[in-house]
C-alpha cells in the first residue's frame, strides 16, 4: 500500500479541485485501517459575500483559501478485504457526499459557513 496515493480528483462545484487520496495504513497484526482523504482548498472570494467588508474581513480571518476535508475510514479490515472496504467507502462518498459538493453554492457556502464559524470562535471580552 503506498500512503498518499492519488485515487482520483474531482471538480466540485465553482470549478474548485478535489483530490482523493489513500491513506490505508497497516493497523495491528494483518488488520489495516483503510483511511480516504478527500481534500480541496476552496478560495475565499468576493462573490462569496454580499457586502465587499465582509469578504475583506474573510480574507483576514481565513485567508485567500479554506481548506475542506474529509476521512472516509474503517478499521481493523483484514488485507484480503481492503479492496473490498475501499471501493464501498468511496461508493458511499460519491453517493452521499459528492451531490452535495458539486452544487454550484457549495464554494461560496463553505466559505461563509467556514467564516461564520472563526466569528464565533473569536474571544468576546467585557466591557
Amino acid at each position: 500500500m503506498s500512503t498518499g496515493e492519488l485515487l482520483k480528483t474531482c471538480v466540485l462545484g465553482g470549478g474548485v479541485v478535489a483530490t482523493v487520496k489513500d491513506l490505508t495504513r497497516h493497523y495491528f497484526g494483518g488488520y489495516y485501517h483503510v483511511r480516504i482523504l478527500v481534500s480541496a482548498d476552496v478560495p475565499v472570494s468576493a462573490a462569496s459575500f454580499a457586502a465587499a467588508a465582509d469578504y475583506e474581513a474573510a480574507v483576514v480571518r481565513l485567508g485567500q483559501a479554506v481548506n475542506f476535508s474529509r476521512i472516509l475510514e474503517k478499521m481493523a479490515v483484514p488485507e484480503s478485504e481492503i479492496d473490498d472496504v475501499r471501493q464501498k467507502l468511496m461508493a458511499d462518498f460519491d453517493a452521499n457526499v459528492l451531490p452535495y459538493l458539486l452544487r454550484d453554492n457549495f464554494a461560496p457556502g463553505f466559505v461563509r459557513s467556514e467564516f461564520r464559524k472563526k466569528i464565533k470562535s473569536l474571544p468576546t471580552y467585557p466591557r
